[in-house]
Protein backbone atom coordinates (compact mmCIF):
# COMPACT_ATOMS: atom_id res chain seq x y z
CA UNK A 1 0.00 0.00 0.00
CA UNK A 2 1.02 3.73 -0.57
CA UNK A 3 1.52 5.62 2.12
CA UNK A 4 -1.05 8.25 1.37
CA UNK A 5 1.29 10.96 4.09
CA UNK A 6 3.96 9.99 1.41
CA UNK A 7 2.48 11.64 -1.24
CA UNK A 8 4.26 14.99 -2.64
CA UNK A 9 2.76 18.04 -2.61
CA UNK A 10 2.21 20.27 -4.60
CA UNK A 11 5.25 22.12 -6.49
CA UNK A 12 7.24 18.86 -5.48
CA UNK A 13 8.79 16.34 -7.73
CA UNK A 14 8.15 12.37 -7.71
CA UNK A 15 11.31 10.48 -6.57
CA UNK A 16 13.28 8.74 -9.01
CA UNK A 17 12.74 5.16 -8.55
CA UNK A 18 8.81 5.80 -9.11
CA UNK A 19 9.11 7.80 -12.29
CA UNK A 20 11.40 5.55 -14.11
CA UNK A 21 10.35 2.55 -16.15
CA UNK A 22 10.35 -0.94 -14.05
CA UNK A 23 12.68 -2.38 -16.56
CA UNK A 24 15.33 0.17 -16.95
CA UNK A 25 15.23 0.37 -13.36
CA UNK A 26 15.86 -3.04 -12.78
CA UNK A 27 18.93 -3.11 -15.37
CA UNK A 28 20.68 0.15 -13.73
CA UNK A 29 20.69 -1.62 -10.53
CA UNK A 30 21.94 -4.78 -11.70
CA UNK A 31 25.07 -2.94 -13.51
CA UNK A 32 25.56 -0.66 -10.55
CA UNK A 33 25.66 -4.30 -8.03
CA UNK A 34 28.16 -5.84 -10.99
CA UNK A 35 30.28 -2.94 -11.04
CA UNK A 36 30.16 -2.76 -6.94
CA UNK A 37 31.15 -6.47 -7.14
CA UNK A 38 34.23 -5.60 -9.37
CA UNK A 39 35.31 -2.88 -7.44
CA UNK A 40 35.07 -5.11 -4.36
CA UNK A 41 37.23 -7.75 -6.03
CA UNK A 42 39.71 -5.33 -7.35
CA UNK A 43 40.10 -4.21 -3.84
CA UNK A 44 40.69 -7.28 -1.97
CA UNK A 45 43.35 -8.04 -4.95
CA UNK A 46 45.46 -4.98 -4.30
CA UNK A 47 47.69 -2.75 -6.43
CA UNK A 48 49.81 -5.69 -7.85
CA UNK A 49 46.93 -7.34 -10.24
CA UNK A 50 46.59 -4.27 -12.69
CA UNK A 51 50.29 -4.06 -12.69
CA UNK A 52 50.28 -7.50 -14.12
CA UNK A 53 47.13 -7.16 -16.83
CA UNK A 54 49.33 -4.49 -17.97
CA UNK A 55 52.68 -6.51 -18.18
CA UNK A 56 50.58 -9.50 -19.67
CA UNK A 57 48.71 -7.61 -22.00
CA UNK A 58 52.25 -5.62 -23.72
CA UNK A 59 53.54 -9.11 -23.97
CA UNK A 60 50.96 -10.15 -25.68
CA UNK A 61 50.97 -7.42 -28.08
CA UNK A 62 54.72 -7.79 -28.61
CA UNK A 63 54.17 -11.61 -29.27
CA UNK A 64 51.24 -10.51 -31.52
CA UNK A 65 53.57 -7.85 -33.08
CA UNK A 66 56.15 -10.35 -33.33
CA UNK A 67 54.54 -13.04 -35.30
CA UNK A 68 52.94 -10.65 -37.81
CA UNK A 69 56.37 -9.33 -38.42
CA UNK A 70 57.72 -13.36 -38.79
CA UNK A 71 54.92 -13.61 -41.00
CA UNK A 72 56.05 -10.76 -43.28
CA UNK A 73 58.93 -11.90 -43.20
CA UNK A 74 58.44 -15.16 -44.51
CA UNK A 75 55.48 -14.11 -47.06
CA UNK A 76 58.24 -11.99 -48.25
CA UNK A 77 60.84 -14.43 -48.59
CA UNK A 78 58.52 -16.12 -50.34
CA UNK A 79 57.83 -13.82 -52.62
CA UNK A 80 61.10 -13.20 -53.61
CA UNK A 81 61.73 -16.25 -54.47
CA UNK A 82 59.02 -16.43 -56.69
CA UNK A 83 59.92 -13.23 -58.10
CA UNK A 84 63.41 -14.69 -58.79
CA UNK A 85 62.29 -17.81 -60.32
CA UNK A 86 59.95 -15.85 -62.84
CA UNK A 87 63.03 -13.92 -63.55
CA UNK A 88 65.33 -16.83 -64.48
CA UNK A 89 62.75 -18.11 -66.29
CA UNK A 90 62.33 -15.01 -68.75
CA UNK A 91 65.75 -14.83 -69.16
CA UNK A 92 66.10 -18.73 -70.53
CA UNK A 93 62.96 -17.82 -72.80
CA UNK A 94 64.85 -15.07 -74.09
CA UNK A 95 68.05 -16.84 -74.19
CA UNK A 96 66.18 -19.58 -75.83
CA UNK A 97 64.25 -16.88 -78.01
CA UNK A 98 67.62 -15.05 -78.97
CA UNK A 99 69.25 -18.55 -79.87
CA UNK A 100 66.10 -19.65 -82.56
CA UNK A 101 66.02 -16.49 -84.01
CA UNK A 102 70.26 -16.43 -84.76
CA UNK A 103 69.52 -19.96 -85.78
CA UNK A 104 66.71 -18.81 -88.26
CA UNK A 105 68.85 -15.48 -89.39
CA UNK A 106 71.51 -18.10 -90.60
CA UNK A 107 68.74 -20.31 -92.27
CA UNK A 108 67.96 -17.17 -94.12
CA UNK A 109 71.09 -16.29 -95.12
CA UNK A 110 72.18 -19.66 -96.20
CA UNK A 111 68.68 -20.04 -98.10
CA UNK A 112 69.12 -16.63 -99.94
CA UNK A 113 72.75 -17.61 -101.13
CA UNK A 114 71.17 -21.07 -101.98
CA UNK A 115 68.10 -18.88 -104.21
CA UNK A 116 70.78 -16.58 -105.82
CA UNK A 117 72.79 -19.77 -106.81
CA UNK A 118 70.25 -21.20 -108.18
CA UNK A 119 68.85 -18.01 -109.69
CA UNK A 120 72.55 -17.60 -111.72
CA UNK A 121 72.20 -21.70 -112.49
CA UNK A 122 69.17 -21.25 -114.12
CA UNK A 123 70.01 -18.05 -115.92
CA UNK A 124 73.01 -19.95 -117.17
CA UNK A 125 70.54 -23.09 -117.93
CA UNK A 126 68.32 -20.49 -120.06
CA UNK A 127 71.43 -19.40 -122.26
CA UNK A 128 71.97 -22.93 -123.15
CA UNK A 129 68.88 -23.82 -124.23
CA UNK A 130 68.45 -20.37 -126.08
CA UNK A 131 71.70 -21.25 -127.77
CA UNK A 132 70.55 -24.86 -128.15
CA UNK A 133 67.38 -23.72 -129.80
CA UNK A 134 69.00 -21.44 -132.27
CA UNK A 135 71.08 -24.15 -133.05
CA UNK A 136 68.00 -26.56 -133.52
CA UNK A 137 66.27 -23.67 -135.67
CA UNK A 138 69.14 -23.11 -138.08
CA UNK A 139 69.75 -27.33 -137.88
CA UNK A 140 66.12 -27.25 -138.98
CA UNK A 141 65.80 -24.65 -142.05
CA UNK A 142 69.09 -25.99 -143.48
CA UNK A 143 68.25 -29.80 -143.35
CA UNK A 144 64.07 -28.82 -144.17
CA UNK A 145 62.45 -29.93 -141.55
CA UNK A 146 60.93 -26.02 -140.27
CA UNK A 147 58.54 -24.18 -142.36
CA UNK A 148 60.61 -21.01 -143.70
CA UNK A 149 59.84 -17.78 -145.69
CA UNK A 150 61.40 -15.31 -147.53
CA UNK A 151 61.63 -13.67 -151.11
CA UNK A 152 62.53 -15.62 -153.73
CA UNK A 153 61.66 -17.42 -157.56
CA UNK A 154 58.85 -19.65 -158.57
CA UNK A 155 59.04 -21.65 -161.15
CA UNK A 156 56.80 -24.32 -163.22
CA UNK A 157 58.26 -26.94 -165.34
CA UNK A 158 56.53 -29.19 -167.57
CA UNK A 159 56.85 -31.59 -170.39
CA UNK A 160 56.59 -30.51 -174.27
CA UNK A 161 52.93 -30.94 -175.73
CA UNK A 162 52.18 -34.20 -177.21
CA UNK A 163 55.81 -35.26 -176.28
CA UNK A 164 57.38 -39.07 -176.36
CA UNK A 165 56.85 -41.09 -173.18
CA UNK A 166 61.24 -41.04 -172.81
CA UNK A 167 60.36 -36.95 -173.65
CA UNK A 168 58.67 -36.29 -170.19
CA UNK A 169 60.54 -34.58 -167.82
CA UNK A 170 61.79 -37.29 -165.40
CA UNK A 171 63.51 -37.69 -162.29
CA UNK A 172 67.33 -36.87 -163.07
CA UNK A 173 65.87 -33.50 -165.02
CA UNK A 174 64.29 -31.68 -162.08
CA UNK A 175 67.07 -33.30 -159.85
CA UNK A 176 69.28 -31.19 -162.19
CA UNK A 177 67.63 -28.27 -162.30
CA UNK A 178 67.67 -28.68 -158.04
CA UNK A 179 71.10 -29.02 -158.04
CA UNK A 180 71.70 -25.93 -160.34
CA UNK A 181 69.44 -24.31 -157.57
CA UNK A 182 71.44 -24.79 -154.42
CA UNK A 183 74.61 -23.97 -156.96
CA UNK A 184 72.84 -20.34 -157.59
CA UNK A 185 72.37 -19.81 -153.74
CA UNK A 186 69.14 -21.24 -153.36
CA UNK A 187 68.25 -21.50 -148.96
CA UNK A 188 65.57 -23.61 -149.83
CA UNK A 189 63.84 -25.59 -152.46
CA UNK A 190 60.44 -27.24 -152.65
CA UNK A 191 58.50 -28.88 -155.40
CA UNK A 192 54.69 -29.44 -155.23
CA UNK A 193 55.11 -28.38 -151.74
CA UNK A 194 57.27 -31.32 -150.89
CA UNK A 195 60.58 -30.05 -149.09
CA UNK A 196 64.18 -31.44 -150.68
CA UNK A 197 66.35 -32.63 -147.70
CA UNK A 198 68.88 -34.87 -147.36
CA UNK A 199 66.80 -38.19 -146.54
CA UNK A 200 64.42 -37.54 -149.20
CA UNK A 201 65.05 -37.50 -152.87
CA UNK A 202 63.77 -37.44 -156.35
CA UNK A 203 63.08 -40.78 -157.79
CA UNK A 204 60.91 -42.26 -161.21
CA UNK A 205 58.33 -45.07 -160.62
CA UNK A 206 57.55 -45.83 -164.35
CA UNK A 207 56.17 -42.39 -165.35
CA UNK A 208 55.11 -40.89 -162.19
CA UNK A 209 57.92 -38.75 -160.87
CA UNK A 210 58.52 -39.45 -156.71
CA UNK A 211 59.62 -37.04 -153.94
CA UNK A 212 60.20 -38.00 -150.79
CA UNK A 213 58.55 -41.44 -152.08
CA UNK A 214 55.68 -39.28 -152.73
CA UNK A 215 54.52 -39.43 -156.50
CA UNK A 216 53.73 -36.10 -158.18
CA UNK A 217 52.26 -34.49 -161.02
CA UNK A 218 52.92 -32.30 -163.40
CA UNK A 219 53.04 -29.27 -163.89
CA UNK A 220 56.04 -29.22 -160.99
CA UNK A 221 55.81 -26.11 -158.65
CA UNK A 222 59.11 -25.26 -157.47
CA UNK A 223 59.30 -22.44 -155.28
CA UNK A 224 62.85 -21.13 -154.17
CA UNK A 225 64.07 -19.15 -151.54
CA UNK A 226 66.96 -16.91 -152.08
CA UNK A 227 68.39 -13.46 -153.61
CA UNK A 228 66.00 -12.52 -156.05
CA UNK A 229 68.30 -10.24 -158.14
CA UNK A 230 71.01 -13.30 -158.29
CA UNK A 231 69.18 -16.49 -157.98
CA UNK A 232 68.15 -16.96 -161.97
CA UNK A 233 71.24 -15.30 -163.63
CA UNK A 234 73.54 -17.32 -161.26
CA UNK A 235 71.65 -20.39 -161.58
CA UNK A 236 72.51 -19.87 -165.85
CA UNK A 237 76.63 -19.46 -164.69
CA UNK A 238 76.11 -23.06 -162.98
CA UNK A 239 76.75 -26.14 -164.57
CA UNK A 240 74.26 -27.89 -163.60
CA UNK A 241 71.91 -24.90 -164.74
CA UNK A 242 73.78 -24.99 -168.11
CA UNK A 243 72.94 -28.36 -168.59
CA UNK A 244 69.43 -27.90 -167.32
CA UNK A 245 68.69 -25.17 -169.84
CA UNK A 246 70.32 -27.47 -172.73
CA UNK A 247 67.29 -29.86 -171.88
CA UNK A 248 64.66 -27.23 -171.96
CA UNK A 249 65.86 -25.95 -175.82
CA UNK A 250 66.27 -30.03 -176.76
CA UNK A 251 63.54 -31.61 -174.89
CA UNK A 252 60.87 -28.49 -175.23
CA UNK A 253 60.13 -28.43 -171.51
CA UNK A 254 58.20 -25.55 -170.33
CA UNK A 255 60.00 -23.25 -168.22
CA UNK A 256 58.64 -20.04 -166.55
CA UNK A 257 60.27 -18.05 -163.87
CA UNK A 258 59.40 -15.16 -161.91
CA UNK A 259 60.70 -13.50 -159.06
CA UNK A 260 58.40 -13.77 -155.75
CA UNK A 261 58.38 -11.22 -152.89
CA UNK A 262 57.57 -13.67 -150.07
CA UNK A 263 57.60 -17.68 -150.51
CA UNK A 264 56.82 -20.27 -147.92
CA UNK A 265 57.80 -23.64 -147.68
CA UNK A 266 56.40 -26.10 -145.43
CA UNK A 267 58.34 -28.31 -143.11
CA UNK A 268 59.44 -32.03 -144.64
CA UNK A 269 58.21 -35.26 -142.54
CA UNK A 270 61.11 -36.78 -140.37
CA UNK A 271 61.88 -39.98 -141.61
CA UNK A 272 63.41 -42.15 -138.63
CA UNK A 273 66.79 -44.06 -139.17
CA UNK A 274 66.81 -47.24 -139.74
CA UNK A 275 70.04 -48.44 -141.24
CA UNK A 276 72.31 -45.76 -140.03
CA UNK A 277 74.44 -46.11 -136.79
CA UNK A 278 76.53 -43.93 -134.56
CA UNK A 279 79.80 -44.81 -134.69
CA UNK A 280 81.75 -44.83 -131.10
CA UNK A 281 85.16 -45.94 -129.85
CA UNK A 282 86.01 -48.75 -126.91
CA UNK A 283 89.27 -50.32 -126.17
CA UNK A 284 90.45 -54.13 -125.30
CA UNK A 285 92.06 -55.63 -122.83
CA UNK A 286 94.86 -55.00 -124.62
CA UNK A 287 94.12 -51.05 -125.34
CA UNK A 288 93.28 -51.54 -128.92
CA UNK A 289 90.28 -49.41 -130.07
CA UNK A 290 87.45 -51.29 -131.15
CA UNK A 291 84.92 -49.59 -133.44
CA UNK A 292 80.99 -50.05 -132.00
CA UNK A 293 77.60 -49.07 -133.26
CA UNK A 294 75.16 -48.15 -131.49
CA UNK A 295 71.59 -47.25 -132.46
CA UNK A 296 70.33 -43.72 -132.80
Amino acid sequence: MVDKDARPGPGERLPQHVTTPLLTLITERSLDEDYAHVAARKAEAGDASPRRIKIWSTAVVVALFGAMATIGAVQTSRDADVEELGRATLIRQVESGRKNVARLQRRISSLTDATLAAEESNAASAEQLSDVESRQRRLEIRTGYAAVRGPGVRIQVTSAPDADVNDEVRDEDLALLVNGLFQAGAEAISINDQRIVALGGIRNTNRAVHVNGRPLTPPYDIRVIGDRATLQSRLLESSSGLAWFGLVDELGFGYVAQNVDDVRLPPATLRPLRQATIMTKTTDDGGRSIDERAKP
